[in-house]
């Protein structure tokens, strides 16, 4: 057997125009709305964050704000996967 995966899934764009492989569902999802490119941005800011903590206080503001962003990013994933299940079992 190949390497490749049976079925690859990949993300439409500009009314067809580009077609481009994702790696996995969250890479689906990041592609198809856009906020793969965000991905960078976050990641910028969350090392301005980091660079900025010099001591324990200021770690764990730092840390509240991770860990919001992740539970949101969490709370967004588990919603997008019960999506996709109804999907599934209305076609």
């Amino acid at each position: 057997m190949s390497d490749n995966k049976k079925n690859p899934l990949y993300v439409v764009s500009k009314n067809g125009v580009d077609v481009e492989a994702a790696n996995g569902l969250l890479d689906l999802l990041l592609k198809k709305t856009g906020l793969d490119q965000m991905i960078p941005m976050l990641e910028n800011i969350m090392a301005i964050l980091l660079s900025q903590v010099n001591s324990y206080p200021m770690f764990m503001e730092v840390k509240k704000v991770f860990d919001a962003i992740f539970e949101k990013a969490i709370e967004l994933m588990f919603q997008a996967q019960q999506l996709m299940q109804k999907k599934k079992t209305s076609v």
